[in-house]
């Protein structure tokens, strides 16, 4: 129950007792009210707050004139007292909401001569009794109807989201068949190098290797500057080189390339973080159209070769691919002009 006066609190808070149901009370009206959802509570609502003025109102045998807000409720059922043929509106009922024709609570506030709890055992008595009735009667079909709508829309709602999912689910199994396909097919090349490496004897395999270290110190000490195999990884370093593009050189400095079975990593020697416009900072090569051949070349053994094709993708730029644009080498570049 919302603050009121107390003499007032006490006679509701007697209501309340005699109904068995809670009053929530409030002592002005909104001009425009929205269906409230149901509760078993009855709401006692006073008029739409304005100007006072005097309000004629049945009391005892006669009538008594106050100085109170009034106004005559629109909507609702009319509740009304009769005293010597004259008729007074003083609340209405709509539901379990009763709005009082007057302020109730300013005649708690400024009795005069009248007893206010006489004039509010009259309305409450006519009053509250029809909505305490609805209370009882209300059968909770629009409830219940939203309620079974609700439900409906939630299972159409888990029968929508299992067919998205069966969809993707689908999608998914028909894209992992495609990749264990592939996984199937490229084990079966790994197999068919496995069996020819072991084919090979131990001595034609010392022989390759001879060979093609050989190759590689030909390749000194232009292009190449030194080879080495350390912590498992063959370590190759090439002198500096330039970047001819657009008829601007660019000075690259050196590379060190570290091998192992199947990867590349280029680093630059001159600090720069991005070690060429192809090549990402943790050293990670973009191949483009010669990732293929890298990794036949890898696969065979044949790293003289590979050191050539390599040399010939760091002389080489494209603008549309590359981490950094080349003119980041320049000396005079400068990162705000970006």
């Amino acid at each position: 129950m919302h603050h009121c006066d107390q003499t007032m609190a006490a006679y509701l808070l007697d209501w309340q007792a005699k109904l068995g149901l809670n009053i929530r009370y409030q002592r002005w009206s909104a001009r425009y009210t929205d269906p409230a959802p149901f509760r078993r509570e009855i709401e006692l609502l006073g008029p739409i707050a304005g100007t006072a003025d005097e309000c004629r109102l049945p009391y005892k045998d006669g009538v008594q004139t106050v100085n109170v807000v009034h106004g005559r409720p629109h909507t609702g059922e009319p509740v009304e007292l009769t005293i010597d043929g004259e008729t007074f509106v003083v609340a209405s009922v709509e539901g379990r909401r009763v709005r009082l024709a007057f302020d109730l609570e300013r005649l708690f506030e400024v009795p005069g001569e009248i007893q206010p709890g006489l004039i509010l055992e009259a309305v409450l008595g006519a009053a509250l009794p029809l909505a305490a009735a609805y209370i009882s009667a209300y059968d909770w079909e629009r409830e219940k109807a939203e309620f079974g709508a609700w439900m409906v829309s939630s299972v159409d709602g888990m029968v929508r989201n299992w067919k998205n999912a069966i969809r993707d689910n689908e999608y998914e199994a028909n894209r992992l068949t495609s990749q264990i396909s592939g996984l199937v097919r490229k084990n079966g090349e790994l197999r068919e190098q496995i069996v020819a490496l072991e084919a090979t004897t131990r001595p034609a395999q010392e022989t390759k290797a001879a060979e093609e270290f050989a190759a590689l110190v030909k390749m000194m000490p232009s292009p190449v500057v030194s080879v080495e195999v350390d912590y498992g990884k063959l370590s190759i370093v090439l002198e500096p080189l330039t970047l001819e593009h657009d008829s601007t050189d660019y000075r690259m400095g050196s590379y060190t390339l570290t091998v192992t079975a199947d990867k590349v990593h280029i680093w630059s020697d001159g600090g720069f973080s991005y070690p060429h416009p192809h090549v990402s900072s943790d050293g990670v090569p973009c191949w483009g159209n010669l990732g293929p051949g890298i990794g036949k070349l890898l696969g065979e053994g044949q790293y003289a070769a590979l050191v050539s094709v390599i040399l010939e993708f760091l002389h080489s730029y494209n603008e549309r691919d590359a981490y950094r644009h080349i003119e980041t080498w320049d000396p005079d570049y400068n990162s705000e002009d970006d």
